[in-house]
């Protein structure tokens, strides 16, 4: 579904988020990954509910921040999340060792399937960007290990900023040299990968998978895809 007034006509970039768009790790995996934890170290806990209390404390210690929330390296903010959550759970975990866990099952996250070809047959005809909430060594590794490139890569650690904030968005179409009303933007979650390029004036297509129901605080993207497929028809003016 096309927003009206908006055309893929004048795209010159296209950028896409990782985790959930292009890197097959959704929920389910963080759930199996909380399991593990669990089970590596011993800790008597419904996987599941670890998870829920993970984005819990997530979201109480950014509530400050809530609409630009301020970078910290991943591996150090999910120590301090499993530490808040091991205390109120009254469990003996590790919380480092449980962040490094986490870190190691990003790094190996497979492509979904539709990723590689379409990113394939994008690739001619735009500039390519990957830009995504992370640091450097845990997509850099899950980049190497699905023999995947981009002309240029942003993360968090990079930038000094996290999604939504138009700041890594900002930095993005300055390394680009692209304005940022012709750069497309294709990401999986409403508010970070919608309102955040959204506020830095891009283009935006919500990769929807599971048909999920856009939040009221978020703007209509400019397009919605039900798959990375649909970006074929999209920028079919432009790929043979």
């Amino acid at each position: 579904m096309e927003n009206p007034g908006k055309s893929a006509a004048n795209i010159q970039a296209v950028a896409f988020d990782g985790y959930g768009t292009i890197f097959n790790f959704t929920e389910p995996d963080f759930i199996v990954t909380m399991a593990e934890i669990c089970d590596q170290q011993g800790l008597d806990a419904d996987a599941a509910d670890l998870w829920r209390r993970f984005l819990r404390a997530a979201y109480l210690m950014r509530s400050e921040h809530h609409h630009d929330p301020v970078y910290k390296r991943y591996d150090q903010v999910w120590a301090d999340q499993f530490e808040h959550v091991f205390k109120r759970l009254r469990l003996t975990g590790d919380p480092w060792a449980a962040a490094n866990h986490l870190k190691a099952r990003l790094a190996s996250a497979p492509l979904f399937d539709d990723a590689r070809p379409v990113i394939d047959a994008v690739r001619p005809h735009y500039r390519l960007a990957l830009l995504s909430n992370a640091d450097d060594d845990f997509l850099t590794d899950c980049l190497e290990r699905n023999g995947l490139t981009f002309e240029t890569v942003v993360t968090s650690e990079q930038a000094g900023a996290i999604k939504p904030n138009p700041a890594i968005f900002n930095y993005l179409t300055t390394r680009l040299a692209v304005p940022p009303d012709k750069v497309l933007y294709v990401g999986d979650n409403p508010i970070p990968d919608v309102l955040g390029p959204h506020r830095a004036g891009m283009l935006t297509a919500w990769l929807n998978r599971n048909g999920l129901r856009k939040p009221r605080n978020v703007p209509h993207p400019h397009f919605r895809l039900r798959s990375l497929w649909d970006l074929m028809p999209l920028l079919g003016r432009r790929i043979d």
